[in-house]
């Protein structure tokens, strides 16, 4: 079989688990099929190159900055063009049997039903389900609405983000971009009725059946060996003893970074958030003015995390929007550390038993769980986490795709 995967992001461009769930899968795949994945070019890396059995082909146009304004332009007006074009140059070129796009490369979809070909989606996120991305009404609590011209309106002015940007005076204000906005929008969910849809979660899966589209329920792959042999390795003593916080989401309020350091407030605990995001500076600035032992660093490589958990003593996980997924819990897990997280979203499906679950944006509940998990921390017990394995992954694409 020939796969092509189309994707705005690839390794080493990584914006989330998204581009991670994706490498994992397509070099699973390549194992057994002829696969190509057709993304986004960035300067460093050459045009085409083989990686691990992946053909990757970065040939589509797009913005880099998904937290600027005119990085977003970018990718509204350069990326689904693109995607149009380069895909039917690979009809001659690579002639997949299907085509499996990835996040906002369904925007093209319905222009592309007439080259005849099977057509997949994974649905990872909510660009195709809301236009600020994140289903925060209000940017407060989780979005019950189908959106329409109106609510966005509504409920834009009184959020502090629209997608990973700030959402300043200007954007809240300005009929044409919010137009845009929602026009893109617009495109995006109407892509959703051209193709199969896979969603990564339970949770997804219910959003996409309130919006009428059946779905295949496939989670992210996740490998935990490189996160389970850390675990078990002997870590460094530290300088500072105080119990370690770790905290490895993007610096936006809704993952919520500023909930853990307002809980952090009376504790005798360090904590260190390895991330970047609009929220930094700010963020920077109330670890100085309320004296916190709190620490930000910037991302580590992928093959370096394992490390970073290892070093950790407690993972905080404390998002406000509805998680679709939440690698960073599996993370944790697999590193046999005590993780606390959002009630929100897909995180319960993540979380089980094996970790303590708070409501979101409640910086005293989530205080007071880091209170209790020090004094009485959990009882280990082992999780396999199978069922993200990725050849299981594969053998529930491919059953999938034998479907249509």
């Amino acid at each position: 079989m020939k796969i092509l995967f189309v994707a705005e992001y690839y390794p080493p461009q990584v914006r989330g688990g998204g581009e991670i769930n994706l490498a994992q899968t397509a070099q699973a795949l390549a194992e057994r099929h002829e696969v190509a994945v057709l993304t986004s070019f960035f300067g460093g890396r050459p045009r085409e190159e083989v990686i691990r059995g992946v053909q990757v082909l970065r040939k589509l146009s797009t913005g880099k900055n998904t937290a600027t304004l005119w990085g977003n332009l970018k990718r509204r007006f350069l990326f689904p063009k693109s995607v149009e074009k380069e895909v039917q140059k690979l009809m001659k070129e690579f002639d997949p049997d299907l085509l499996h796009f990835i996040g906002t490369s369904i925007i093209a979809a319905p222009k592309l039903r007439k080259l005849g070909k099977k057509m997949f989606a994974t649905i990872e996120s909510y660009p195709a389900l809301c236009p600020k991305g994140n289903r925060l009404f209000k940017g407060r609590q989780e979005c019950s609405l189908q959106c329409n011209f109106k609510h966005f309106v509504f409920c834009q002015k009184e959020s502090d983000e629209i997608g990973k940007m700030k959402n300043r005076w200007y954007l809240k204000y300005n009929p044409l971009f919010l137009w845009l906005t929602f026009r893109y929008f617009q495109k995006l969910n109407r892509g959703l009725a051209a193709c199969h849809l896979i969603a990564i979660s339970g949770y997804v899966g219910k959003i996409l059946q309130q919006y009428g589209h059946a779905s295949t329920i496939i989670p992210n792959t996740f490998d935990a060996t490189p996160f389970q042999k850390g675990a078990a390795k002997k870590v460094a003593a530290r300088v500072n003893t105080k119990p370690l916080l770790l905290y490895a989401g993007a610096l936006i309020k809704s993952k919520g970074p500023q909930i853990l350091l307002e809980a952090l407030r009376g504790l005798d605990c360090r904590a260190e958030l390895y991330s970047e995001g609009i929220l930094k500076e700010e963020l920077q600035a109330y670890i100085q003015k309320h004296n916190l032992d709190a620490e930000i660093f910037s991302p580590l490589p992928y093959q370096q995390v394992p490390e970073m958990y290892a070093g950790a003593d407690i993972v905080v996980f404390p998002s406000l929007w509805p998680e679709p997924f939440g690698r960073i819990p599996l993370e944790a897990i697999a590193a046999d550390k005590p993780i606390i997280a959002s009630n929100i979203g897909a995180i319960p499906e993540i979380v089980g038993n094996s970790g303590i679950l708070i409501e979101p944006g409640d910086a005293a509940a989530l205080r007071q769980a880091l209170r209790n998990l020090l004094q009485h921390p959990l009882k280990k017990s082992k999780v396999l986490l199978t069922e993200y394995k990725p050849e299981t992954i594969v053998s529930k694409l491919e059953q999938t795709y034998g479907q249509d």
